[in-house]
Parts: structure tokens; C-alpha cells; sequence
């Protein structure tokens, strides 16, 4: 017996370009999260490591449900550093970070290019089924920015 093809819709192919490429940014974000873990010092050096491995941990959840999610529609999408920085969205930081400031600056700008990401899905794709799942990363993405803009005051 032939398993059955399904072609996906116009709606689904809208909806994977778009998980693909939030999986693409979120991946990148996570790494860069990451790599701030490992690299900040400075005042309360170890408040500041547990809230950049909060967020790894959120982020790497995020990554592994937008993979699930696109794999769903029928598409492998490849999660590597080189396909994501090529797809991402996010800004480039060609500098090497040295200082916690300058770090979590750079987080704060990457979490927003996210949040106008999320803002303007969430605007386009009124009746999605991806709406609450959209909703809840742009939330998650703005409590991340409010923590990294207390820390830097």
C-alpha cells in the first residue's frame, strides 16, 4: 500500500515559510544566549549567568517546539548554526562583545527584532491556528526584555 502524499495548502506553505523562519531566529538567539553565558562578567556575574540560562532554557524549548511544528507540515527544516545565521533576521554584531553592558544590549536588541517579528505575524494571520502559540513567544520574548532592561539599570 502507497502512503498518501498530502500537499499542503497555500495557508500551511505561509504558515512553514513562517515557522521557518522564527526557527531560524530563535536558533540564533539561543546560541548568542548562550555564548553571553560563558563570556559576561562584571557586577553579580552569577545573577546575571542564571537569568542567560533561564532564557537558554526557554529558548532551546522554543527551538525544539518550531522544529516539531514545521516537521508537522511536512517539511524537515535543518536547525544548523550556518542555514540559521544565513536565514536569520536578527542583526548582525560583527564586534566582539567585551562588556556585560554591551552583551546584554545586544540580547536586548535581538529580542527585539523578535518581538516586531512576532507583533507583525501576529497582525497578518488573524485567524491562524498558530495564533496563541505566536502570542505566547511574544510574550515570553517581552518578559526577557523587561528582565535585561532591569539589569542594565
Amino acid at each position: 500500500m502507497e502512503p498518501e502524499i498530502i500537499s499542503p495548502g497555500k495557508k500551511s506553505v505561509q504558515i512553514l515559510e513562517f515557522l521557518e523562519l522564527m526557527l531560524a531566529d530563535e536558533y540564533v538567539l539561543a546560541v548568542r544566549t548562550r555564548d553571553a553565558r560563558r563570556n559576561v562578567y562584571g557586577r553579580n556575574v552569577t545573577g546575571l549567568r542564571r537569568l542567560f540560562r533561564e532564557h537558554c532554557t526557554y529558548l532551546d524549548g522554543t527551538v525544539v517546539d518550531l522544529e516539531r511544528r514545521a516537521r508537522s507540515l511536512g517539511r524537515l527544516t535543518p536547525a544548523t548554526f550556518a542555514h540559521s545565521m544565513k536565514a536569520t533576521r536578527l542583526g548582525v554584531h560583527n564586534q566582539t562583545l567585551t562588556g556585560q553592558d554591551e552583551i546584554i544590549k545586544a540580547l536586548l536588541e535581538d529580542h527585539q527584532s523578535l518581538i516586531c517579528s512576532l507583533a507583525g505575524a501576529r497582525r497578518s494571520r488573524p485567524g491562524s491556528d498558530i495564533l496563541d502559540f505566536v502570542a505566547r513567544l511574544l510574550d515570553q520574548h517581552m518578559e526577557m526584555v523587561n528582565a535585561l532592561r532591569e539589569w542594565l539599570q
